[in-house]
């Protein structure tokens, strides 16, 4: 596995945007907006590229611990409001989605996994 170098601050924000998907799921929202993750982070100027390292983060804790990729669940508002939520176009290009292993074919499917996941039972308390 290849090795990381993240900062504290920078996991720690990963596992706060976790939480936030979680929660958001957990509500029955199809999707979380990259304003709406900001806004709930508590950063609200900070744009969708201003949240790639915590996203990958994310993606990278979801890969470590076996659990689907909570990070596809970020979306732009306007795939959101057509009621197809995908990641924004601009994901494939900033090495995200190479990051992850993840195809834009293939978010639907993570995004159902990530949906019928039991995330009650997972303690990211643990991971910070």
């Amino acid at each position: 596995m290849e090795q990381r170098t993240v900062t504290p601050l920078t996991r720690q924000r990963a596992v706060m945007t976790m939480l936030v998907i979680i929660d958001a799921l957990k509500s029955g929202e199809a999707g979380v907006t990259y304003t709406d993750l900001s806004t709930r982070l508590g950063m609200s100027r900070v744009n969708g590229q201003g949240l790639a390292s915590y996203l990958t983060e994310a993606a990278a804790i979801c890969a470590e611990q076996g659990w689907p990729n909570l990070s596809v669940m970020v979306v732009s508002r306007e795939s959101l409001d057509a009621g197809q939520p995908m990641p924004s176009d601009g994901s494939l290009s900033d090495g995200f989605f190479a990051a992850s292993g993840l195809t834009m074919a293939s978010v639907p499917a993570e995004q159902a996994r990530v949906r019928g996941f039991d995330w009650a039972g997972v303690d990211l308390g643990a991971l910070e």
